[in-house]
């Protein structure tokens, strides 16, 4: 079982991470370290139909982009877009030639190629935990007002248009994770009177079709649904009253909410569920790992042996579990490898063309065969963060979150790596 550790950096952890990034304020006149001479520096021409459109790739949540060959070992940036306001920690969404990234309150659009900036939509709310999904040449997005992702707070489900971000409609929801779709309907998670519910929306008026409340008092579901073979999955966790969480998994009918199935785990399950190979995996916040097949019977399971803060990410049979401590690659429950890291992780991975990308303090890559490093986006400043990366063709795109000095505010940025 190889082993592979980077270098010690400063290290924040799970709560001094989530303040730091906290206080990501708009960005002032920030040079671009990494940026190449304009003269030499590459040009990026993604393919027809390239993109990354959703939470995790596919309605699946794989993470797992298979058509993307990943950059080059030694990374170049190419282009640096600034944004507003608080965060550009969650993925992006890439699709029709542009890349869209929620910050502060509104939805940004930028160049993929180039990027140069497109378009900006005020939301009046926070769309920063919530990724994008482009479909149908449709851009949903997802917005809450301040306050935390796990409340009743008000928050709404809006229709943009990808060309110029202009409102096609928007449904009012207390809604707790990003949607999902599956070519038919629209899902996203809600919270009302401490309980959780999933909700259908028509991606072409967003009127409310079908609800499916959580079989329990006191719940929620944060975790984007998960969409594979005619089944839509949702992972949500019960509160007891003494204040013991539990988690549990449905298996819906998408075209009417009612659940086939369900299954309940001692582990709270505060993430998407990721399906693959007729499994759904699924991880708990305690690092408890397991898989259940698609007709409900329980399969593997093990202990990741620290907290987890973001879903799993799977490709060509190995589950990679990002933990605050380190990443764990499984095939078949069986620990593959691990890569240690000194560094808190919360933002998320992805893989494209044999390589596992990781966000974090720095961004690192490392071969998803093996684990050995395959590089590290680091630079001398005082902190930085990357967010959850995706892979587009030979393009790797990312958030980050920056200080250059001690006392001096956070600026906020996207930016593009071949």
């Amino acid at each position: 079982m190889p082993q592979g550790r980077f270098s010690r950096r400063a290290l924040l952890g799970a709560l001094g991470a989530a303040a730091a990034t906290a206080g990501c304020t708009a960005p002032a006149d920030l040079a671009s370290p990494q940026s190449s001479d304009t003269d030499s520096a590459p040009e990026i021409s993604l393919a027809d139909g390239a993109g990354w459109t959703t939470h995790g790739y596919t309605t699946a949540h794989t993470g797992h982009n298979p058509d993307a060959s990943g950059v080059a070992s030694d990374p170049t940036q190419v282009w640096e877009g600034f944004v507003d306001g608080i965060y550009t920690l969650r993925e992006p969404a890439v699709a029709g030639g542009r890349l869209f990234v929620g910050s502060g309150e509104s939805t940004w659009a930028f160049d993929a190629a180039t990027g140069e900036p497109e378009w900006d939509t005020d939301l009046g709310a926070l769309p920063h935990q919530y990724p994008p999904t482009y479909r149908d040449d449709t851009l949903f997005v997802v917005a809450k007002a301040s306050g935390g992702v796990n409340t009743d707070l008000p928050g709404s489900v809006r229709a943009l248009d990808p060309a110029d971000g202009s409102q096609q409609w928007r449904t009012d929801l207390p809604v707790t994770s990003t949607v999902a779709h599956d070519g038919e309907w629209l899902y996203v998670a809600a919270k009302e009177d401490k309980q959780g519910y999933v909700q259908a929306l028509d991606p072409a008026s967003g009127e409310r079709g079908w609800r499916f409340d959580v079989p329990a008092p006191r719940s929620y579901v944060l975790g984007t649904p998960a969409y594979a073979d005619g089944t839509l999955y949702v992972t949500a966790t019960h509160l007891a009253d003494d204040g013991r969480t539990s988690g549990a998994l449905y298996a819906l009918d998408p075209a009417t909410g009612t659940a086939s199935w369900s299954m309940s785990t001692e582990a709270a399950l505060p993430f998407a569920p990721v399906v693959a190979d007729d499994r759904i995996h699924l991880v708990g916040r305690d690092g408890t790992v397991q898989t259940v097949s698609t007709d409900g019977e329980r399969g593997w399971s093990a202990d990741a042996g620290a907290d987890v803060y973001t879903r799993p990410t799977y490709a060509d049979g190995r589950l990679f579990v990002l933990t605050v401590d380190d990443i764990v690659a499984y095939d078949d429950g069986e620990v593959d490898w691990r890569a240690a890291s000194d560094r808190t992780q919360l933002t998320g991975m992805a893989v494209g063309g044999g390589t596992l990308y990781v966000g974090g303090e720095p961004l690192f890559a490392l071969d998803a065969e093996t684990g050995d490093v395959q590089f590290e986006l680091t630079e001398d400043v005082f902190h930085l963060t990357y967010g959850a990366p995706v892979v587009v063709d030979d393009v790797l795109y990312a958030g980050i979150c920056i200080k250059d000095e001690a006392g001096a505010k956070y600026d906020n940025s996207v930016r593009a790596f071949v």
